[in-house]
């Protein structure tokens, strides 16, 4: 693995964290101010929305297992592509739902930035 590579991971690995922590300084930091987000549900939010049901247990993480991902560098943009199982209670339901998405990132004044 790259040292690119292993950055974009522990960008990933910082901001799952943040969410289980509810530390909107870090997730501040990692998530564009334009990045949106959409639930399983279909719901979409903005990252402002995102975090503020984060802050105020609607949405509720409690452990991320990543089962495999793949990481794709081309000079200031990193995709991953990720299968992890969720640990969570969101909007009043409690499971594990193993989810597969991809990321895409920007790196910016030193950091990998989450923007889409």
């Amino acid at each position: 693995m790259t040292t690119e590579e292993k950055e974009v991971y522990a960008t990933y690995q910082a901001i799952n964290n943040a969410m289980i922590e509810k530390d909107r300084t870090a997730m501040e930091r990692y998530f564009d101010e334009n990045l949106t987000f959409t639930h399983m549900s279909g719901k979409k939010q903005t990252r402002e929305e995102s975090i503020g049901e984060i802050m105020d247990g609607t949405l509720n993480y409690f452990k991320v297992d990543t089962e495999n991902y793949s990481i794709r560098v081309d000079g200031d943009t990193a995709h991953m592509k990720v299968t992890h199982t969720l640990t969570a209670k969101v909007y009043g339901i409690s499971g594990n739902w193993t989810l597969g998405g991809e990321n895409t990132y920007k790196k910016r004044d030193g950091i990998w930035v989450r923007v889409k």
